[in-house]
């Protein structure tokens, strides 16, 4: 057997005539060429026509490159989804090997490195003969997924443009075992073939019983041969052309997204008297990453089963935003024409379906292809505020009281430190140094359930020696609501307004409870000038007191709970662990997981302006929340956000399960066994 091991190979190119080699090394030419032409149109599409010039605005400051390794060699987000994840490893990885195995044979053939014989010879043909059945068993799920039981999420503006590269696969696959078969069957039925081809052993033993002649096995052969060449190259070729182009976009996207940008928006100029409008309003103001972004679509529709907006009912279908405006784009080509309205005589979004959007940040976590939605959203959202002056009417309301009275409630600015009467609490003051700087907020000033929140982590920064201080009456709303309603001018300005206040004083960092602060004054602040501001929040400065040993959560508290993950706090920050760790500390505590948490978590549904109004459409985003919480049959919900806090508070008699729960967030859950 050691010398059949060391033996073994194949003729390379067996019965195959010099001229069919030379058509095939032609056809390659031409279908790299094609392939490549493909895709140049697709650079001249994203770089607005600057081509290989425009590829360095495209590029972030820094490049992904573990994402991108992560996204070419393991399919990256895909397995996320185990079904989706199953077929698509099956035929990913099969054709992988095959792809690798036709390499082999080709190096073997035309180069002096004699590869495809002996142990390497047995190992890959014996993984391409099973590599061939997985790509067709991924095939067949795939169809009846898309074709047979037909999801809602599935649905596709070419219903139809995947059967393209089903069909190409299969062809590949299939043609290529008869020409094994026959090849075995024509070389006389090497029996150690059984052992390492037996998918080509059995197609040649079915071959030999129709007592073919050497003349019809030879030209048959041939024939498919040829055949599956051409199909070989135009499969190649229509890389460019189909979407098979996500074999390299979703890669390049990977490599080209940063984490967690989505949400973050550039401020604007107002300052370009040639400005006609503001925001997205036509095609040509797309960003490059976003017209990457439409190309990259494969329309899976992950981002539509995971929007809590859709699941509630809403018109929002995230996967759409990105359609419509790339069809849009085609639509806009095919006519000869440059640019196009995205709100002319037939918009393509409506004002409920962007403002129906809580930023929550699930469609860009879940994305394969890392797409930015919220962005484009955001985007939409500024021109419909900004230039159309269309924006909810309570959500103008809010505007007009943040700008007026420095919080969405209106409630009196002398008012906001109110919270603090008869306690000791430090308030900043300019020269005096500080490490933290407590920057409350509008719900922890106003709203009764955040304002205890809001006592009990400053009881513990006491407790622990913290250096820090507030800004008491001089603190006024961040603008968060603002800029999600869309309204940028306003933002802008309380944006200028609360950098300037922040930057009279001097601290180390700007600590929040509420995640929609830490977003705003941590990321966003930072794209204006000098608004760049060290940030964290609550929980991961308690976490590290905890760690410490500053503090000491020695009080046990017997009883079982559940977290809910705030969107801004997980998927927008990437803070999973602090929450965690908190209440793991404290001795008797039983956390239940939700099947739906940390970058699964499903959204409250207050994000994005959601919490200032609220859409006739579908039903109350928090119900389907509330619902995962009511399933692990617990009395109490921690979580660590202000709007969460005042939204689940406010909602939860909306769910029979959950008509008793109590809301507490962690800080106070933690000053229980700590105070």
């Amino acid at each position: 057997m050691g010398d059949v091991t060391t033996l073994a190979t194949r003729e390379i190119m067996w019965n195959i005539p010099h001229s069919f080699k030379y058509a095939m090394y032609a056809l390659f030419i031409c279908s790299m060429v094609i392939l490549v032409k493909g895709m140049y149109e697709k650079l001249l599409f994203v770089t607005k026509g600057e081509g290989f010039k425009g590829i360095k605005s495209l590029l972030p400051e820094k490049l992904n490159w573990s994402k991108f390794f992560f996204t070419s060699i393991l399919t990256g987000k895909v397995p996320r989804f185990k079904y989706v994840g199953f077929f698509h490893s099956l035929i990913f990885y099969g054709f992988l090997i095959l792809f690798i195995a036709t390499d082999i044979v080709a190096v073997h053939a035309d180069t002096p490195f004699k590869i495809f014989e002996g142990t390497t010879y047995i190992v890959v043909s014996f993984l391409a003969d099973f590599a061939g059945l997985m790509v067709l068993a991924g095939i067949a799920i795939a169809y009846h997924r898309r074709y047979i039981k037909k999801p809602d999420y599935l649905s596709a503006t070419k219903p139809k443009q995947e059967l393209f590269m089903y069909g190409m696969l299969v062809a590949l696959v299939v043609i290529g075992y008869f020409i094994e078969g026959l090849r075995i069957l024509g070389t006389g039925m090497p029996i150690n073939e059984s052992h390492w081809s037996p998918i080509g052993w059995a197609i040649a033993s079915a071959f030999g019983y129709l007592n073919l002649s050497d003349s019809i096995l030879a030209y048959t052969f041939r024939s498919l041969w040829f055949l599956h060449m051409v199909n070989t190259m135009a499969f190649v070729a229509s890389i460019g052309y189909s979407k098979f182009g996500h074999i390299f976009l979703l890669p390049i996207e990977a490599l080209l997204t940063p984490e967690r940008r989505g949400a973050v928006l550039n401020p604007m100029n107002f300052e370009n008297e040639n400005a006609e409008t503001f925001g997205l309003g036509k095609l040509s103001e797309l960003s490059m990453k976003n017209n990457l972004d439409l190309l990259s679509c494969v329309e899976c529709g992950r981002c539509t089963q995971v929007c809590p907006a859709n699941l509630a009912g809403k018109i929002l279908d995230p996967k759409k935003i990105i359609t419509k405006a790339r069809d849009l784009a085609y639509a806009t080509k095919e006519a000869g024409q440059t640019d196009a309205e995205i709100w002319g005589d037939a918009p393509i979004y409506s004002a409920n379906e962007l403002d129906a959007c809580t930023t929550c940040g699930a469609c860009m976590e879940e994305c394969p292809a890392n797409i930015e939605h919220v962005n484009i959203i955001m985007e939409a959202k500024r021109y419909k505020a900004l230039t159309l002056g269309d924006i909810p009417p309570a959500a103008a309301d809010a505007i007009n009281k943040i700008k007026n009275q420095g919080n969405p409630w209106g409630i009196a600015q002398h008012d906001r430190f109110k919270w603090a009467d008869g306690l000791d609490i430090p308030v900043i003051e300019a020269g005096k140094k500080v490490d933290y700087l407590y920057y409350v907020g509008c719900a922890g000033s106003y709203d009764g359930s955040n304002q205890k929140v809001v006592k009990d982590t400053i009881a513990m920064m006491k407790k622990a020696g913290v250096s820090f201080a507030v800004m008491g009456k001089t603190e006024k709303c961040n603008g968060d609501p603002v800029r999600r309603f869309g309204d940028e001018y306003s933002f802008y300005e309380i944006a200028i307004e609360n950098i300037a206040n922040m930057n009279q004083y001097d601290f180390g960092k700007v600590v929040t409870h509420c995640p929609h602060c830490l977003h705003t004054i941590g990321k966003e602040y930072a794209k204006f000038d000098d608004g760049a501001f060290d940030t964290v929040h609550h929980t991961e400065l308690l976490a590290e007191l905890i760690d410490t040993g500053k503090l000491f959560p020695e009080k046990p508290i017997n009883e079982s709970l559940t977290f809910h993950d705030p969107c801004y706090l997980g998927r927008h920050h990437g803070q999973y662990n602090a929450p965690r760790a908190i209440l793991n500390s404290i001795q008797g505590l039983k956390l239940k997981e939700m099947e739906r948490s940390k970058d699964k978590a499903l959204c409250c549904g207050m994000g994005g302006g959601n919490m200032w109004y609220e859409l006739p459409e579908g039903e109350h985003i928090a119900n389907n929340r509330l619902k995962d919480i009511g399933e692990k049959e617990v009395n109490k919900l921690a979580t660590a956000c202000s709007y969460c806090m005042i939204n689940f508070n406010s909602s939860k008699a909306h769910v029979k399960e959950t008509e008793n729960l109590e809301v507490e967030d962690i800080a106070s859950i933690l000053a229980r066994s700590v105070l």
